[in-house]
Order: structure tokens, then sequence, then C-alpha cells
């Protein structure tokens, strides 16, 4: 018993004895731009301008109008041709359309925002587009399964790819997975099958989104994937942004900076896609 005893004030004795207050420097908060933009082959450029929110601190979540940008002068140069993009509903901010400029792939698209007197820049060129070979459905829970695609990756290390899809009837626009991106880096040159779960729009309540059809796609859809060839500090960037993702909430995780490519006091992404498309009709195999 006395060595029971004496075992037990020593176990207290190291546990009080580990406890330390710890004083944590919280940087102050510097607000910056968020930008989201970018251009495809035969389509006008967009750019979604928006300002941070401080991280602590009393923040109205109702009231997102005060996070937009209005007022704006963003404009898109390839060389030939300066756009300046609009704001889609005029004094509102926070979306901004090219009316007078389309996706060539092969180009240069310069982008520069001018906020308060301040310049925020960006380049981005559309790459040449890689074709999948193949696409078809393969089941995992009953009707439910994944899109499936053959792909031969070109030789030669610098290509860097990103995965959408859409389903025709469903989804108003193209969605990417989480974890979308992914370069060459581990297999140039190589020849394989892959496959992405489905992604969805983002906070969505649609009752497929919610139940055990979330990630997936069913028999009977039909599928458009989207394939894209991007450059590498746009790769670098949505790689990033995913790593935040997955930390988040995390106490242990490292941390991870956004390797943004718009200069200036701003994050975000400036991106030129180069797009290869392709449908399948799902059906069991």
């Amino acid at each position: 018993m006395k060595k029971v005893f004496y075992f037990l004030i020593f176990a207290v004795a190291a546990f009080t004895s580990c406890t330390k207050d710890i004083d944590v420097n919280v940087p102050d908060y510097t607000q910056k731009l968020v930008v989201e933009g970018g251009i495809e082959p035969g389509s006008n450029p967009y750019v979604y301008l928006s300002w941070t929110l401080p991280y602590f601190g009393n923040n109205d979540y109702s009231d997102f109008q005060q996070y937009m940008v209005k007022g704006a002068v963003v404009t898109v140069s390839d060389g030939f041709t300066t756009d300046t993009l609009k704001e889609v509903i005029p004094g509102q901010g926070l979306y901004y359309l090219g009316l007078n400029m389309q996706g060539v792939t092969g180009r240069t698209y310069d982008l520069n925002i001018l906020i308060n007197g301040k310049t925020y820049t960006s380049s981005t060129t559309i790459n040449l587009p890689v074709p999948l070979d193949s696409l078809w459905f393969k089941p995992e829970k009953d009707s439910l399964g994944f899109v499936w695609t053959h792909f031969k990756e070109p030789a030669g290390l610098g290509h860097r790819y990103r995965w959408y899809a859409k389903r025709i009837g469903k989804d108003d626009s193209f969605y990417a997975p989480f974890s979308s991106v992914f370069d060459d880096k581990f297999i140039d040159g190589k020849e394989f099958d892959f496959a992405y779960d489905r992604g969805m729009k983002p906070n969505s309540e649609e009752e497929d989104d919610k139940n055990v059809e979330k990630g997936y796609f069913k028999v009977g859809d039909t599928v458009v994937v989207k394939y894209c060839t991007i450059g590498d500090k746009e790769f670098r960037y949505l790689r990033s942004y995913y790593l935040n993702q997955m930390s988040n909430g995390n106490p242990f995780a490292a941390p991870s900076t956004l390797e943004s490519n718009i200069s200036g006091d701003a994050i975000g992404l400036w991106c030129g896609y180069g797009v290869f498309t392709k449908g399948v009709r799902l059906k069991m195999p």
C-alpha cells in the first residue's frame, strides 16, 4: 500500500508541475483583398472580389454586403485587347465579368485590379489541354459510384491538372471535388486509370448532397467531365488551399500558407484553364 501511495503522490506532482501558462502573441489583423478569377477558351474572363474577415472579433455574418468589393476597376489584357470587366449587378460588387474578350488557348492574360488607389496584378496562361482517353461508370454502392477515366500522361515534367464534372439536368455548373488538382511528379509519361468523387456546390442544400448519395454519381446520370491543364503557380495555390482546408480546426496540424498568385496585399487565384471535355451516360457495367 505504501508503494501505491507514493506512486499516486508522484503522479499528482508530475501532472501539476507540467502545467504552464503560455502567452501567444496574435498578430494584428490586416484586411486583405480576396480574388477568385479565371478564363477559359471561348469564355469571358470573370473575377470575384471580396475582403477577408478577422478570425477573432465580432463579425456580422448576416450582412455579407460589407465584405463585397464595389466600384473596382478590373481589366484583363491579352496583348491584343484590353477588356474592362463590369459589375454583374452594378453597385453590388463581388462579381465582375468581361464582355469584350474570350479566352484563346496559348495566350497570356494580365489581370489588373484598382481599388481605392491601390493596384493588384496577376498573370496567367491558357495552356494546351490534355485529353482523356475514355470514361466509364464503376458502382460502389448499388446504383451509386464514380466516373473513371483512362489517362495517358504526356512525357515531360511540368503538367498540372484540375478535374471538374457536371450532371446534365441536375447541376447548374461544373463542380470540382475536394483536392481536385495534381501534377505529374510521380506519373510523368505513365498510363493509368483514376477517378474522383462528385463535387458539389458550396454550402449546397440539395437532398443528394446530404444523404447517402453525397459524393457519388448515380446510374442514369449523364455526366460531362471538364479536365483542365493549369500553370504551376495556379497549381501551388490550389494545393495550398486544399491543405488549409484539411487542417481546418485541427490544433495539431502543421500551419500552411496560401501560395497566392496575386501581387500586393491580396490572396487568391487568377487562373487560365486549358479545357478538354468528355461526356458519358452512366449505366451498370
